[in-house]
């Protein structure tokens, strides 16, 4: 009798176990940008600290000019013919920051669908492929790039570390996505079972 109920137990915590890998699974499968989305892409000249900087500052002063003009917007499209509208605009930007830090850099800035490597987006994996988005070169654009959903705008930066985080996160947050702590909680089963039986 008492094994009988041990194997059912270790049966319902099975059946428990299988349900919540499922909910992770689908936690995990749900996208915070949706298809119709316009990114940010800045590729600094090299990965010196010097160059790595001038990259920050660059998305700063984009980041500030471009926040209140797309916020407001409803539509991908809208989105996309004012960033048209401001291409020449962003240009000059990019261009005096890049001189008024002393830099002697070449950059572009270009709107289109632009190549991107598998991107990590807080816990979400975003294979490589080609994605529309604002792209910013400085000088030969060899170094490590900055990336982050100008529309709809879903994130923020952290200050602490640059990099792009959820805009939900902004408020008293640590800029981290949702932990999701995974015990073996099957196998402690298991293991007590084990020494029940034959113990």
């Amino acid at each position: 009798m008492k094994k009988t109920s041990l194997i059912l137990f270790a049966f319902i915590i099975l059946t428990m176990s299988w349900e919540e890998q499922r909910s992770i699974a689908t936690l995990v499968k749900e996208e915070p940008i949706p298809q119709e989305s316009i990114r940010l892409r800045v590729i600094a000249n090299s990965d010196s600290p010097q160059d790595q900087w001038l990259k920050q500052e660059i998305r700063d002063e984009i980041n500030l000019y471009l926040t209140s003009k797309v916020d407001s917007l409803d539509t991908v499209e809208e989105a996309r013919e004012k960033m048209e509208e401001e291409l020449p605009q962003l240009q000059e930007i990019v261009e005096k920051t890049i001189t008024n830090n002393g830099f002697s850099y070449n950059s572009q800035v270009e709107l289109g669908k632009v190549p991107f490597p598998t991107k990590m987006y807080g816990q979400y994996v975003y294979p490589a492929g080609e994605y529309e988005a604002l792209r910013v070169t400085v000088g030969q654009g060899m170094g490590q790039n900055w990336w982050c959903v100008l529309f709809p705008p879903l994130c923020f930066v952290d200050i602490d570390t640059g990099d792009a985080v959820k805009k939900e996160e902004e408020n008293g947050e640590d800029g981290e996505g949702p932990k999701i702590q995974v015990k073996f909680f099957v196998l402690e089963v298991f293991q007590k079972l084990y020494k029940s039986l034959f113990s």
